[in-house]
């Protein structure tokens, strides 16, 4: 009986593969739906950022509210539209005053707060202002993006605030509002809606 011997080269002209042409035309197929995916990314980034910050300046002023409601004093949010950015602070100090040096920042930091303050410049192209669009519904004149009187979301320890607004915009006509109502202190954001050319609630 004759040896039958292994090779392993037997049966190579069998297996299945790519070519080089279906290799080229893969990646070209991956090239185009790139091509088209890049603008609509270009559209959707910076709408993105602009929610990301009003959803962040929402729940930071939640947080603010539970805050002063658990602690049974006032805790406030200090917006300095200079630089663009704004304070979580927990205590203002014996001396009784928001927005001096001896404020306790809501993570127990002092003056200049580095661990509770929160830019702007975070979230590229998003800052204070409506985008030209004007007030949301019930509000008051936009101004510098901030409604708040001394440039304050001051939470009482009854969960309260003073009515007031935070306008915040991007580069690309977009516009978000974060208001809060007086009566009940329940914090609400509004989008500018760019086809139905007006505000809408979230």
């Amino acid at each position: 009986m004759k040896d039958e011997l292994y090779s392993p080269w037997e049966g190579m002209h069998n297996r299945k593969g790519l070519t080089i042409i279906e290799l080229v035309v893969v990646m070209c197929i991956l090239g185009i739906m790139v091509l088209i995916a890049i603008p609509n990314i270009g559209r959707w980034l910076p709408r993105y950022r602009l929610r990301s910050a009003a959803r962040d300046v929402a729940s930071n002023m939640q947080l603010a509210r539970l805050g002063a409601i658990k602690d049974n004093r006032e805790w406030a949010l200090l917006f300095d539209v200079g630089s663009q950015s704004y304070r979580i602070i927990s205590d203002k100090g014996p001396d009784g005053n928001w927005g001096t040096p001896d404020d306790v920042g809501y993570k127990g930091d002092g003056s200049p707060w580095p661990r509770s303050t929160k830019s702007f410049a975070d979230y590229t192209n998003v800052g204070f202002g409506d985008g030209g669009h004007g007030p949301v519904p019930d509000g008051t004149a936009v101004g510098d993006g901030v409604t708040f009187v001394g440039k304050r979301a001051e939470f009482n320890p009854g969960g309260t605030a003073a009515a007031g607004t935070i306008y915040l915009q991007n580069n690309r006509n977009g516009a978000m509002a974060i208001r809060v109502d007086s009566s009940t202190g329940i914090i609400r954001i509004w989008t500018w809606d760019l086809a139905l050319k007006d505000w809408k609630r979230m």
